[in-house]
């Protein structure tokens, strides 16, 4: 069957490689211009194969409703159309907002579903990519799940985060300048303008590739638009494109900016720690504290790095790419990435910028921020890498071989499959240990004390937040979100509700901890050491 599968990849080859736009020959005219062949279907049914085992092997692992922590602040700011933490992901939320509105679904897990299906579509890109710089699409697609059993890539497809959208988009960008590289068209560069907004006024950090993305375009537009006029005009119109998400992400956070709203970090932030000013102070007020928010002032303090510091984060970036049992094989696979890059280079050199970009610009924020761990996003360069590396084989493995080489490209991609399958249970369980469904059903805040106030943490306050402003409506419960060294002072003046902690610590003199289902009450004690507020039931 195997052997059947490698006689028709190789009885219907179609070149799809990309043409070099340094080639000086005369620009074409548009009837000219060569085509963007479809590919064979036998080459999509492996991308497609590929493509369902990965659906199949992370769907049954997303959570099934809320989520802790940064997970839950997606969900909850897309479910109820709010300011999640900084930078805001307005784009995300938005796009979230729209999908929460399916009737029928748990809203959380519909952004889990979207996130998952945002990782799917930069798989799917994965392997156009490479088939555009002349991979057998078969070895493309086994390429595609070596990506996805990446831990790093794995625990951002299983829970709902913002990592897998930014790299989508940004893929997704690179895919339709290489489209443009090949056929010169202007629309094709406006809509890579546009998706390279769109990640980049989500998540800043993608500007370290902006030189590249700029590169890619210059060694482009020298074969399709030979005149200042045409590339000018070309520029500013990406330029526009490119500003519109921008533009709209300020005027999200302008007008959605309010103490009323069902959910503002800016606010939930201000109230412990006084930093900002007021949002009904007038417009320089608001304005001061988008810029605060679009920035990412809050985490300034973690930007810059001292060489140690240096020293020890290229470490951890080592480690973090290979897992410990395959570190020997480093130094391989950094040969097969560079030689990657030649023969990319050699093929389309508008591709290999873009995906040297992505290398570099991840490399260079992961040594410029000073934190570990999944805010160090790696995902834009294993998705190069995993480019590369098939780009790197296709000279044995390319588009245009023998039958036993086509053979070995099918057998490969059949053992990937096999080993998907078999190993995803081993693997990171990053969207059970996210679940917040079994803490929210034993809380039942449906018959929560009146007037209650829930003092909790970062932690905790999406899964808090989602049970009282979408699954029960208790408007009556005030939920703080602070340290909880402020949680008695941010709690003072409240000695008439019944207040909660969801964390148990050391009390002061004349206060005490009780247990409350998954909470903590707080007791004032009288002079005999009797609780003198007891909370009633609504």
């Amino acid at each position: 069957m195997l052997a059947g599968l490698a006689s028709l990849t190789r009885s219907r080859y179609h070149a799809t490689m990309p043409n070099d736009p340094d080639d000086e020959s005369p620009q074409p005219s548009t009837d000219d211009r060569p085509p963007w062949p479809k590919l064979p279907w036998i080459d999509r049914i492996a991308i497609v194969g590929a493509l369902t085992i990965a659906a199949v092997t992370t769907v049954p692992r997303l959570p099934p409703s809320i989520c802790y922590d940064d997970f839950g602040d997606l969900q909850l700011a897309s479910e109820t159309f709010g300011i999640m933490h900084p930078t805001g992901y307005c784009g995300y939320v938005t796009l979230g907002y729209l999908i929460t509105r399916i009737p029928g679904v748990d809203p959380a897990y519909l952004v889990s579903l979207a996130c998952l299906f945002s990782g799917i579509v930069a798989l799917w890109l994965c392997i156009l990519v490479q088939v555009r710089l002349g991979v057998n699409a078969w070895l493309a697609s086994a390429m595609s799940l070596v990506l996805l059993a990446h831990p790093r890539v794995w625990s951002n497809l299983v829970a709902p985060e913002v990592y897998a959208p930014s790299l989508a988009f940004l893929v997704a960008a690179a895919y339709m300048l290489i489209r443009y590289a090949r056929l010169g068209v202007r629309r094709d560069l406006l809509v890579a303008a546009l998706l390279f907004g769109v990640g980049l006024a989500n998540r800043p950090p993608i500007l370290f590739t902006l030189p590249f993305f700029l590169i890619a375009w210059w060694l482009a537009r020298r074969k399709w638009e030979a005149s200042w006029r045409q590339w000018a005009t070309s520029l500013s119109l990406a330029a526009l494109c490119a500003a519109l998400p921008v533009l709209y992400t300020l005027g999200f956070l302008w007008f959605r900016d309010r103490p009323d709203a069902p959910y503002n970090y800016i606010e939930q932030y201000n109230l412990q720690w006084k930093v900002l000013p007021d949002a009904k102070a007038g417009w320089e007020a608001k304005l001061e504290r988008i810029t605060w928010h679009i920035s990412g002032k809050q985490f300034r303090k973690y930007m810059g790095s001292s060489w140690p510091r240096l020293r020890s984060k290229l470490r951890w970036l080592r480690y973090e790419l290979l897992p410990h049992e395959l570190q020997p094989t480093l130094a391989i696979a950094c040969c097969t990435v560079v030689l990657g890059v030649v023969i990319t280079y050699r093929r389309c050199r508008p591709s290999a910028s873009l995906l040297l970009g992505m290398v570099i610009g991840s490399v260079v924020f992961v040594c410029a921020y000073r934190v570990h761990g999944q805010s160090a996003d790696l995902l834009p360069l294993l998705f190069a890498a995993a480019v590369l590396g098939g780009v790197a084989a296709s000279p044995l493995l390319g588009q245009q071989c023998g039958r036993v080489r086509e053979f070995v490209a099918v057998a490969f991609l059949t053992a990937m499959c096999v080993v998907t399958v078999t190993d995803a249970p081993n693997r990171r369980h990053t969207g059970e240990r996210a679940d917040a469904t079994s803490y929210v059903t034993e809380l039942d805040m449906r018959t929560l004390p009146k007037n209650a106030v829930i003092c909790t943490d970062w932690r905790s306050w999406p899964p808090l937040q989602y049970a009282q402003q979408v699954l029960t409506k208790r408007s009556d419960i005030h939920i703080i979100n602070a340290d909880p060294r402020h949680w008695l002072t941010m709690s003072s003046g409240m000695e008439d509700r019944p207040v909660f902690f969801t964390r148990k610590y050391r009390p002061v003199q004349g206060l005490a901890l009780s247990p409350y289902r998954n909470l903590w009450r707080l007791e004032r004690l009288g002079s005999a050491g009797i609780p003198t507020n007891i909370p009633q039931s609504p």
